[in-house]
């Protein structure tokens, strides 16, 4: 069993689990006294921690020494414009599975979703609970923050900058043993960027790779990028070879 908790409060040695997570875990989980429980941080902290008392509506548990997760390496960012319903949030769970560090949402001019200021946070907010979610699933300390942010903007950085684009003569395999500490996908909307976007994402550095011999939807596209990141990284860490690339 994982269980996200402030900073603090595992910092602290002591939790107090109540609400959704209290239900979850001594209501149809049922742990009893004495049953340890994993608790993280969400910022690449994690310990062992003991419940020592249940009752009706809270539980205490002592936490035990506090580890952190090795930082992985290169740090994966998708600038993913928005898709449509639960083909976002599908979009969002999987992305921090495979293993992406941020994730920043964009809208574009091909965009079929257009949200106001408080619509877009409600969203933002909805996915970062997600995020949370899926963090905890697949064991990770860390949650990937979600952030809106303008489409400029999000071309702004260093390291190696891709944009998925199915018809571009180079491969994102030409890339997958970088040297660079920070890699940044861009990935268009189910229409895919205009040519006057991807004109300025290569203006500020953006180069185009395709992903395979198929086209991939908006929302698996980012998906597929980390994942074969990470793969080919730890593919290269088993075998003892070098991360050196061109970039």
């Amino acid at each position: 069993m994982r269980l996200l908790v402030p900073a603090a409060a595992l910092a602290s040695g002591r939790v107090e689990v109540r609400g959704d997570d209290h239900h979850y875990l001594f209501r149809v989980r049922r742990l009893p006294v004495g049953a340890t429980v994993i608790v993280f941080d969400g910022e690449g902290a994690e310990a062992d921690a003991v419940v020592e008392r249940v009752d009706a509506e809270r539980a205490e548990l002592r936490v035990g020494a506090a580890r952190r997760e090795p930082a992985a390496t290169p740090r994966l960012t998708v600038v993913q414009a928005v898709v449509k319903g639960d083909r976002m949030d599908w979009c969002v769970q999987k992305l921090v599975e495979v293993g992406v560090d941020r994730l920043v949402l964009v809208t574009t001019e091909r965009c079929v979703v257009r949200l106001d200021a408080e619509r877009a946070e409600a969203r933002r907010a909805r996915l970062q609970t997600i995020a949370a979610e899926a963090a905890k699933q697949a064991r990770r300390a860390t949650v990937p923050a979600v952030e809106w942010s303008t489409f400029d903007a999000a071309l702004a950085g260093d390291g190696l900058r891709l944009v998925c684009h199915p018809q571009s003569s180079r491969s994102l395999a030409d890339h997958l043993g970088t040297s660079a500490a920070a890699v940044t996908f861009l990935v268009g909307p189910e229409g895919g960027l205009t040519p006057a976007e991807l004109d300025r994402a290569a203006a500020a550095g953006f180069e185009a790779v395709a992903l395979g011999p198929t086209v991939l939807r908006a929302e698996t596209a980012g998906v597929a990028a980390v994942a074969a990141f990470r793969l080919a990284r730890a593919s290269i860490r088993a075998g003892g070879g070098s991360t050196a690339g061109n970039h």
